[in-house]
């Protein structure tokens, strides 16, 4: 399916029972599989134990987040699924008490200069966002 918006979205949310900051990226599949360079495999290919490996890994290099210091956070792949001509991808950073983070979304920036990539934290009900276009610097928000 085509689609004329070159965006993604990651949504970082401190989950009010646990306190675990949790990850969603909202990614377009077939985006994904061209800067992947998947050929003609088809975004069935992302709900495979070796396409799920190939999100992880990319997702990991092109998304950056840490504490207010900008010291990586480690993440805890949770997993990914389709749904229509989206692929959502979930991680954990594990419990963070800390009121800042350092944020760099490079998501797709590789397969098009055009990529806008919108990062929502949210807290308690609360939203701060932040836009990445390509070469643009890690920033630090504060949680809301």
């Amino acid at each position: 399916m085509a689609h004329r918006l070159e965006a993604a979205l990651s949504v970082v949310e401190v989950n009010p029972t646990s306190g675990v900051l949790e990850i969603t990226h909202r990614l377009y599949a077939h985006d994904l599989e061209h800067a992947l360079d998947l050929g003609p495999v088809g975004v069935g290919y992302f709900e495979t134990p070796e396409g799920q490996a190939a999100i992880k890994t990319y997702c990991e290099r092109q998304f950056f987040i840490g504490d207010g210091q900008g010291k990586a956070m480690p993440l805890q792949f949770v997993g990914a699924e389709l749904s229509g001509d989206l692929l959502y991808v979930y991680f954990e950073a594990g419990r963070y008490r800390g009121g800042d983070l350092t944020l760099d979304s490079n998501l797709l920036q590789d397969f098009t200069q055009a990529q806008v990539n919108q990062v929502n934290v949210r807290r308690g009900g609360k939203t701060v966002s932040a836009r990445f276009q390509t070469g643009t610097a890690a920033k630090r928000m504060s949680l809301p």
